[in-house]
């Protein structure tokens, strides 16, 4: 699934700026999404409106969130790509509406962490794709990024990414 999207046009990546790609063992960990169908290159556009619903299930008490926001790209067409948009849980939870119980894949994984603007993220995934071609790691399908905590200012900003690879 080749989801570095937005990368042509850039500055070409430094050695210094490459971002470390390591291969870990991540556990599952449960959250609350809502799955969707969004155009490629238009989660950007699109991520609001779902997170919105797992946010207001939040406030209605439906759902105990602990605020990291989650995204997991489970399949990708030519146009479309299947996204899950999450929130952590502190607590299980019954589904309610289109906000239902999910976990993070799990098991052996590439990751690295981006520093800096969301705009830039492709270029780590590109980065991640290319270390699974040179070190003969074959994915296994979904990706995920983890994001940290709002900052108005992009320098501070930090975003892990996983791809999920075979064993």
């Amino acid at each position: 699934m080749e989801l570095a999207e937005g990368v042509q046009g850039r500055k070409p990546m430094s050695q210094m700026d490459r971002p470390v790609i390591r291969e870990v063992t991540i556990a599952a960990r449960p959250v609350a999404g809502v799955q969707a169908q969004v155009p490629v290159g238009g989660v950007a556009r699109e991520f609001r409106r779902h997170l919105d619903q797992v946010y207001a299930a939040g406030r209605a008490g439906a759902v105990e969130l602990d605020g990291q926001n989650i995204f997991i790209y489970r399949a990708c067409t030519e146009d479309r790509l299947t996204v899950d948009f999450c929130v952590g849980i502190k607590a299980p939870f019954a589904a309610v509406g289109a906000v239902v119980p999910l976990d993070t894949p799990h098991g052996a994984a590439a990751m690295t962490v981006h520093h800096g603007d969301y705009g830039r993220i492709g270029e780590a995934n590109a980065e991640i794709i290319e270390w699974c071609r040179a070190n003969g790691r074959r994915r296994a399908g979904p990706s995920w990024e983890v994001y940290g905590h709002w900052h108005a200012d992009p320098a501070q900003l930090r975003t892990e990414i996983y791809y999920l690879l075979e064993v």
